[in-house]
């Protein structure tokens, strides 16, 4: 047995493809925490954080706060991999090179998203936007670096785009395995509404990322809290922001439904 045969191996072991799916759920249970923090945001509270930070420190507040850590950073950690191995054996889920440099990459997220957790297990502290604004202020500093922001926000409004479109046409069936017509009806709604509210919230944090880089304040760029936040106060902005929280929840739903039915 070659090297490439081994790494299959383990790749399609059923430990792995556990963590993987376990990772879904961590997914899905994240997005549910997040839109819960943004209800709360949009009913009045200013003690909490609509984002990823926000939700790691509510697990880290939890019971058994450090152990429940630990099963996220496994799980976040152990599907990124996956991914990874996947797109480099398989061509990803397509079996075709976009598709594999599309899952190579949502691999690579899903790593970078295990750090922050990692952070908190290892007694260190989290600070919402703290990582745009060193960014933003960096790359503020020459027009070079303006531009760069902008198309970083460019390509944060196109991820936004296709996540709206991608709930609305549900172009995710592919993602799930054959099941029966009433399950697979909820597990679609749950999916077309959850993508479009993530649609929604990526293209809220691209206009916020384009504004401030064009007005050249990297203080003000501070990541899907700061943008949420700015939502919250516009015209109506509470009941946007409670809509796109409530959005959010379903898209956690669907995270955890996708956990058990994902093709993999």
């Amino acid at each position: 047995m070659n090297t490439s045969d081994a790494v299959q191996q383990v790749h399609e072991s059923r430990a792995f493809t556990i963590v993987a799916r376990s990772g879904w759920f961590v997914t899905g249970l994240l997005h549910i925490i997040i839109g819960a923090l943004a209800i709360a945001v949009a009913l009045g509270d200013r003690g909490v954080r609509p984002d990823e930070v926000g939700a790691f420190e509510a697990i880290a507040a939890a019971p058994v706060g450090g152990a429940l850590l630990t099963a996220v950073i496994v799980s976040l950690g152990g599907l990124g991999l996956w991914m990874i191995v996947d797109a480099l054996l398989n061509g990803g889920p397509m079996h075709r090179w976009t598709s594999a440099v599309a899952s190579g990459a949502q691999g690579l997220v899903y790593l970078a998203l295990a750090v922050p957790p990692t952070i908190l297990l290892l007694g260190g502290e989290l600070e919402s936007g703290r990582t745009a604004r060193t960014v933003s202020a960096f790359l503020l500093d020459t027009v070079a670096g303006a531009i760069v922001l902008v198309l970083i926000g460019l390509g944060v409004a196109v991820a936004g785009g296709y996540f709206v479109v991608k709930g609305i046409r549900r172009r995710f069936s592919w993602e799930l395995r054959p099941m029966t017509p009433r399950r697979g009806r909820a597990v679609r709604a749950l999916g077309a509404i959850g993508y479009l509210a993530r649609g929604v919230a990526f293209l809220l944090l691209a206009g916020l990322i384009v504004v401030e880089a064009i007005q050249a304040d990297p203080y003000d760029v501070t990541g899907l809290a700061g943008a949420l936040g700015a939502l919250n106060r516009g015209f109506l902005g509470p009941l946007w922001l409670a809509a796109i929280g409530a959005g959010l929840i379903v898209y956690g739903a669907y995270g955890i439904a996708r956990a058990r039915l994902a093709r993999l």
